[in-house]
């Protein structure tokens, strides 16, 4: 397809702030091994970069997804591999089953503030026993009043060291296994504070993308509310 002088302006765009914003830190931040989601992404968010595809209604741009892959493309000029991957994850992973399945009440709590940037989500899918094979998922979901109370294990997880929110795959039911699973959106940080019930343990691999350390994120027992 042939770029619009929209889809071009966009690129423009983000090649500033990669070029003024990322590029001149990578050295720091891959030194210390992290990078600052929430500030990187409260930037992308003011300048409406982080819900191109999503409803207006919600604060996105309401664009089609070849603005996306504008986008995407552009990510490309950052000097390292985690960062873009952290925005991917953040704009093409966590959030469009959320936009386009997602109730009113939880598309306010939860996609408003990730399109403006005011929080960092990410998505839980893998575990120990469960990668490729998503079928083969053992984290599960069981109603208790209101509320979902969820135990298991994810793993890999891009951004979960400052997520604020996780997408989560989960069984929620006894059926046949490529039937019981739902997505369920779980809180997991007040304020910077992990919630009670959740745990983040930290793993690092020797051949780990530039700026991504591999994560394992424990779910014990965490109640989130069901909407």
């Amino acid at each position: 397809m042939q770029f619009t002088h929209e889809h071009l302006e966009i690129q423009k765009t983000l090649k500033r702030f990669i070029d003024a914003e990322i590029n001149p830190h990578v050295d720091e931040w891959e030194a210390a091994e992290i990078f600052p989601a929430h500030e990187v992404f409260k930037k992308l968010g003011n300048l409406g970069l982080l819900g191109v595809t999503k409803p207006e209604a919600y604060g996105g741009m309401g664009l089609d997804y070849s603005y996306g892959m504008a986008m995407a493309e552009t990510l490309g000029y950052v000097d390292c591999g985690g960062v873009p991957m952290a925005i991917g994850v953040q704009t093409d992973m966590c959030t469009p089953a959320l936009a386009r399945f997602g109730s009113e009440e939880l598309k306010k709590e939860f996609l408003v503030p990730a399109i403006a940037g005011d929080a960092v989500g990410c998505i839980g899918v893998s575990e120990p026993g469960a990668g490729s094979d998503v079928s083969a998922i053992t984290s599960r979901a069981r109603k208790d009043g209101d509320d979902y109370v969820i135990t298991g294990q994810k793993m890999w997880i891009t951004n979960s060291l400052q997520a604020d929110w996780m997408c989560m795959l989960v069984n929620t039911g006894d059926g046949p296994a490529h039937k019981n699973k739902s997505l369920v959106m779980v809180p997991l940080r007040d304020n910077g504070k992990l919630r009670k019930g959740i745990e983040v343990a930290q793993q690092d691999q020797e051949n780990r993308h530039a700026l991504q350390r591999h994560r394992a994120d424990l779910f014990r027992r965490s109640a989130c509310a069901a909407t």
